[in-house]
């Protein structure tokens, strides 16, 4: 048995078939289903099938897992991350057993997935919701610092809707060579290190910013005072935008887009521009940039594209 996560009482793991009778228990206790929008199970079999269905964590690599009692073993009930691939978004839940209720582990195995999300799944931000007239689901959501953001309707039910930001992220200047632990393997990948050096890496008007995670440097982008003969303005270039793997498609580029500008616009620049390979044109644009020029070819990386934002 792999433990996802622990807490002072309890352990997460991922569901097993055993826990069909579980599920069949609770589904079928009106009190516990009463605002989930869900129905109870027509068997234990049908709970089983559903179990066996599960995806996931096969597909998401992450979801809802078992809460057990960490003294006993004992199934309280489950608790975890869900992705929701039309809003790309991740969303905490849980639901216990009623018997388990106001004894605190909604909001301990809360708190316990969400910093799971931030720190090992390195998620930018986490939603939850809960029914209008859910009072205990509300304040367990507020005990884990979440903020409300709307009343909406979910799967036509009136819900509201909370998030967190990932506490542990931090974006700060960092000096050149650590950059080159992202740059190499995200756009230098099978070539030497030296090849992470940029030219002006080390000029007096260079800044480099890196983001981390618990003080896991994730990402990093690099500004230089360079101009574009064919733009006007105070201008610098951008280079050297990487994430790791794990932290693409998260909104975490933009993050250093905005850190990056908030720093120029406070150095008087009023323009930024950037060689942008074929694939992160669709990034730039949605960050306000736009293309100038025909494309070109930089000799062992590929197409790109001049683009450039007024600050």
């Amino acid at each position: 048995m792999k433990i996802i996560t622990l807490t002072e009482r309890l352990y997460f793991r991922k569901f097993i078939v055993q826990d069909g009778i579980h599920f069949l228990e609770m589904n079928n206790d009106p009190d516990v289903i009463k605002y989930t929008g869900d129905g109870p199970f027509d068997s234990l079999e049908a709970a089983i099938i559903f179990l066996k269905n599960y995806q996931d964590y096969k597909n998401n690599n992450m979801g809802r897992w078992a809460v057990c009692l960490k003294e006993t073993d004992e199934f309280l009930g489950w608790c975890g991350l869900k992705y929701h691939p039309e809003e790309n978004m991740v969303e905490v839940g849980y639901r216990f057993y009623k018997k388990n209720w106001n004894k605190g582990y909604a909001t301990e195995s809360a708190k316990a997935s969400i910093d799971y999300g931030f720190k090992e799944l390195k998620l930018k931000e986490i939603f939850a919701h809960t029914h209008i007239e859910n009072i205990d689901s509300q304040k367990v959501i507020e005990k884990c610092g979440m903020n409300f953001v709307k009343q909406f309707n979910y799967d036509g039910i009136p819900a509201y809707l909370y998030k967190i930001d990932n506490q542990y992220l931090t974006i700060e200047k960092i000096p050149s060579k650590d950059t080159y632990a992202i740059r190499h393997p995200v756009l230098r990948k099978g070539r030497p290190l030296e090849d992470c050096i940029l030219e002006h890496d080390d000029d007096p008007d260079t800044f480099h910013l890196g983001l981390k995670i618990d003080n896991e440097l994730l990402g990093v982008v690099t500004y230089i005072k360079k101009d574009y003969p064919e733009l006007k303005g105070n201008q610098y270039q951008l280079r050297g935008m990487a994430l790791l793997k794990s932290c693409q498609k998260k909104g975490f580029g933009n993050l250093l887009i905005e850190k990056g500008e908030e720093i120029l616009k406070n150095k008087k620049a009023n323009l930024v521009w950037c060689n942008a390979r074929e694939i992160a044109v669709k990034f730039y644009k949605k960050n306000g940039f736009k293309k100038i020029g025909k494309p070109f070819v930089i000799p062992k990386i590929g197409l790109h594209y001049v683009m450039h934002k007024s600050l």
